[in-house]
Parts: structure tokens; C-alpha cells; sequence
């Protein structure tokens, strides 16, 4: 019996890796006047539930697996965009399908990178910033670190029944 019970508690704290991630969306290059930069105000920006993205030489859009943060200062950009955007501090939150990152091993990454017809932004960009990746509801808002309370419930239930 215990062993349907954990197995039960542990299919719960996995389960909302079922459904597509919730993420804020949002961009600005003017981190005076707007919520988007930090420190970020959720209630000001759009909470995306399910969110979707598109993937790479597909047609339609997916559910996405990763919320993500990027900010950073403009260094470049392609001769089809406003050349005034160079350097402007641009800070982007959205979600998307793939690890842009999956060559560093690791979901946060400082440096140097290029956005090529990312999110809205229609040619490309050279930048000098952050990225963030995460996987947890609305983690794109800030850097924090959270813990599914169900994971934390199953501890607990596993401490006390090993007594």
C-alpha cells in the first residue's frame, strides 16, 4: 500500500510537465519607461498560459518547453532593422520550443550571441547580455528559484513515514 501511495505522490509532482509552460511575454528597449525590464513587475505584463512558439523549419506553432529571459545591450544588427536600436538595452521574456543554449550545457549563458528571427524581432541582432532558460510556470520574471510544492509534500511524507 505504501509503495501505490508513493508512487501516486511522485506521478503528481511530474504532472505539470504534461501541458505547455504559462510564460510572460513581453520586449522593450526602453528600460526607463516600461515594465519589462528590471526589476520586473509581473502584474504589468502579459502572462502567456499554455504558451506557443514556433519551431525551425515547421509550419504552426508547439507548446513551449522553456520560458526565456534575455537582456542585454544591442552591439550590432542587420542592415533591414532600425540602425538607432545600437546600443539600447533590449530586455525580451517569451517562451520557446528548443534549447537555444544546448551547446553550453546549461540554461543560463553570459556573453556574446545573435538572435536571427526570434520572437518579434524580424532579421538579426548581435548582443552583449543573458540568457535565461527555465521550466517552471512564469519562472521567466525574475531570478529566483522555486520548488513544486508537491515535490515538497512528498518529502515530507516521505520523512515522516520512515519513523
Amino acid at each position: 500500500m505504501m509503495f501505490v501511495i508513493t508512487i501516486f505522490i511522485l506521478i503528481l509532482c511530474f504532472i505539470n510537465n504534461i501541458s505547455s509552460l504559462s510564460c510572460f511575454k513581453c520586449m522593450t528597449t526602453n528600460i526607463l519607461n516600461d515594465t519589462c525590464s528590471d526589476p520586473f513587475n509581473p502584474i504589468y505584463n502579459r502572462f502567456e498560459p499554455e504558451c506557443q512558439a514556433t519551431i525551425k523549419g515547421r509550419n504552426g506553432i508547439f507548446p513551449a518547453r522553456f520560458c526565456a529571459k534575455i537582456s542585454g545591450i544591442i552591439v550590432d544588427i542587420d542592415q533591414n532593422l532600425n540602425r538607432s536600436l545600437i546600443h539600447k538595452n533590449l530586455y525580451l521574456r517569451t517562451c520557446i520550443t528548443e534549447n537555444i543554449m544546448e551547446s553550453t550545457r546549461s540554461l543560463d549563458s553570459t556573453g556574446n550571441f545573435r538572435l536571427k528571427n526570434f520572437a518579434s524581432i524580424h532579421g538579426e541582432i548581435k548582443m552583449q547580455g543573458t540568457i535565461t532558460l527555465c521550466t517552471l510556470d512564469g519562472c521567466n520574471q525574475a531570478n529566483f528559484h522555486t520548488m513544486n510544492i508537491l515535490t515538497v509534500l512528498f518529502f515530507f511524507f516521505f520523512i515522516i513515514t520512515q519513523k
